[in-house]
């Protein structure tokens, strides 16, 4: 469930995006790509679809558990320790709500898709 907070999601997004030094379409790869392999994932595959405006990152990873994926894209959210992993808090799907109409993570326990306040693509 969402939870309601006080601070401006594209104001803090657009900061995150800041702090790297690559273009925000190379974060977003890198962070997912991270995320993957802290999963785990012997496999990742990368799918484009221009026609359709799509871009779709698949992994064969772990996965999360249902009670996990429901807080996914809370910017606040992680399930990582302090000092294991590479990927960040699942920052490259947060990042990509910066240039996406919707974001749609799946797992194997479950799907959550959500689309940018107030349209701020």
């Amino acid at each position: 469930m969402m939870r309601e907070t006080r601070v401006n999601l594209k104001h803090l997004l657009e900061d995150i995006r800041d702090s790297y030094s690559l273009s925000i379409e190379e974060a977003i790869i890198v962070e997912l790509v991270a995320n993957a392999l802290d999963s785990r994932a012997p496999k990742i595959d990368f799918f484009i679809d221009p026609a359709g405006g799509r871009f779709t990152v698949c992994d064969n990873g772990q996965g999360m558990k249902r009670n996990v994926i429901n807080d996914y894209h809370n910017i606040a959210a992680t399930t990582k320790m302090r000092g294991k992993g590479i990927g960040f808090a699942g920052i490259g799907a947060k990042l990509s709500l910066l240039i996406a109409k919707t974001v749609v993570t799946e797992t194997k326990g479950g799907m959550v898709l959500i689309a940018p306040p107030n349209g701020f693509s």
